[in-house]
């Protein structure tokens, strides 16, 4: 009698992984509208409304977008958020191009985001260490730089910064076009 032996495999090797991710993302943002919470990257104001899978109201950053609202009603502001379970901030992951591409086209898009309130995130699972320590101080400098001129300065500047940060910043470049 012979015995057939199936491999055990982990989720995301069957093809569920990924979407099983992005739906317990997205219920964490449902269970915060339920009990009054708030949105990271946003003021606190509760969330009012969320949209879940946005391509079809015109949103490319579209796998969650979550609406709240001032306390007196009269402002609103949005959070665009990608969901990926793994990625890697390089110039040669598609991937990571298409997140940047779509969240390029929805910061240019006035009808769908406003510079100066709303927030676009990437939501992930673990991140390289050069991803996390790099990529985040890259967009710490963005933040507090005086202009692109002065962020450029801070990147390119050999005691200041480093060729990893410097790599990291030409995988954003490459693919926002």
């Amino acid at each position: 009698m012979n015995k057939i032996t199936a491999k055990q495999s982990n989720p995301f090797s069957t093809g569920g992984g990924g979407v099983n991710f992005e739906i317990r993302v997205q219920a964490v943002f449902v269970t915060l509208m339920m009990t009054g919470g708030f949105a990271p990257c946003l003021p606190a104001w509760p969330i009012n409304k969320i949209k879940l899978q946005g391509k079809y109201k015109g949103f490319d950053t579209d796998d969650l977008i979550i609406f709240t609202k001032s306390p007196d009603g009269e402002k609103e502001r949005k959070l665009l958020g990608q969901i990926k379970h793994s990625i890697s901030i390089t110039e040669d992951n598609k991937e990571f191009g298409k997140v940047i591409q779509a969240a390029w086209n929805d910061f240019k898009n006035p009808k769908l985001f406003t510079k100066e309130s709303d927030a676009i995130v990437l939501i992930t699972g673990p991140l390289s260490v050069s991803d996390i320590n790099d990529v985040r101080i890259i967009l710490e400098w963005a933040r507090d730089s005086e202009d692109a001129s002065d962020f450029l300065t801070k990147v390119n500047l050999v005691n200041f910064s480093s060729n990893a940060k410097r790599k990291k910043l030409r995988a954003f470049q490459k693919w926002r076009c």
